[in-house]
């Protein structure tokens, strides 16, 4: 069977740039370790593609990607320049395509006309949220009538793939209603999405919301149980989750920038474990009645860690219960088996299943 060859993004920051307003949870200088003021140069562009492109191997497909503001936001000459670089290595086929970010109410017909000559393949909207209220509350300027518009609008264009950016945890927000959030996205239909619990970072509204005690950020706990109720619906639905929790760069792992909320540099590690506790849980459950002498359980091997939990907490939990029904437990790894599921046979029946679509 042939293999896809894994994605990678040249990444371009112009942070906060194509904005009409700072939003009370954005500063994307600290996030993204670059200054609002500095301007990409066509040097700058072309030194940076080079510099990442020879990291990138034969076995990667590659976007130059321009994260970090609201790129239909630019000036029109500063996206053309940008764009028509990035257009000369996607013409010598250096890389397969253009990504960006930008907001939902800076898409319209005329704006896709002027991007798709250039190769653009793949857009994120940051929606945030699909609640009104959140909305508000987060002066994003935009509602979730506007994110379905926008939606349509860019799937009249198939060649282009289309991501959505989630932050739960924002003002205003609760997990029914980021779970609502989700439903309302599944219906929407994007081909990824990106969640990333609020944070308040140093120079944002949020901050001052956060210091005054007029906001609190979920708890890191908490942001792993909100995204493990989120994250199986959209598996569900077949949309990949392409990241939670922001990447963890230089500059917010400095002193003084996330100030407070979940940030963990290995969230999804802590979400995937959340689900396989619960899917043991589960598991045990059915187990028990059986009194047969042993218990054979299978995961792929990229899923050991998360199924062990932190400090063994998954696994030692679950072993130690059969024990006390004097029952072996046997950890079988398959590199055959599909991610985040657990399969099991005890004695000699036939084999059962679990997985993160059925939480």
């Amino acid at each position: 069977m042939r293999r896809m060859k894994q994605h990678v993004n040249i990444a371009l920051f112009v942070p906060h740039q194509g904005c009409p307003k700072d939003c009370v949870f954005c500063n994307q200088s600290r996030i993204t370790g670059q200054k609002r003021e500095n301007r990409l140069t066509e040097e700058a562009v072309r030194q940076s593609i080079e510099q990442q492109l020879s990291t990138v191997s034969t076995e990667q497909n590659a976007e130059i990607a321009f994260f970090g503001g609201s790129f239909t936001g630019l000036p029109r000459s500063y996206q053309t320049m940008l764009l028509t670089i990035a257009k000369e290595y996607v013409d010598r086929g250096l890389v397969h395509g253009i990504r960006l970010s930008t907001r939902p109410d800076y898409i319209a017909p005329h704006i896709m006309e002027y991007l798709l000559p250039y190769g653009v393949t793949t857009i994120e909207l940051g929606c945030q949220s699909l609640d009104d209220e959140v909305l508000a509350l987060s002066k994003r300027g935009h509602t979730a009538a506007q994110v379905a518009k926008a939606v349509d609008i860019i799937r009249r264009y198939p060649s282009i793939r289309l991501g959505l950016q989630i932050l739960p945890g924002l003002p205003g927000d609760t997990l029914a209603k980021s779970v609502r959030t989700v439903e309302e996205i599944i219906k929407l239909k994007p081909d990824f999405v990106r969640i990333y619990p609020a944070l308040v970072i140093a120079g944002t509204e949020l901050e001052w919301l956060y210091l005054t005690r007029q906001y609190e950020p979920l708890s890191l706990e908490e942001a792993v149980q909100w995204t493990a109720e989120m994250w199986p619906p959209l598996l569900r639905a077949g949309i990949p989750v392409i990241r939670m929790g922001l990447h963890s760069s230089d500059d917010l792992r400095s002193e003084g920038t996330v100030l407070a909320g979940p940030f963990h540099p290995s969230f999804r590690q802590l979400v995937e474990e959340e689900l396989f506790f619960r899917l043991l849980k589960r598991m045990m459950e059915r187990i028990m009645p059986d009194m047969g002498p042993s218990v054979e359980v299978t995961v792929h091997p990229a899923d050991e860690t998360a199924l062990r939990g932190r400090k063994g907490r998954n696994w030692r939990t679950f072993v130690s219960c059969l024990k006390k029904k004097e029952k072996q437990v046997v950890l079988v790894l398959d590199r055959n088996r599909p991610r985040w599921q657990i399969s099991w046979r005890t004695g000699g029946n036939h084999e059962q299943r679990l997985s993160f679509c059925e939480l």
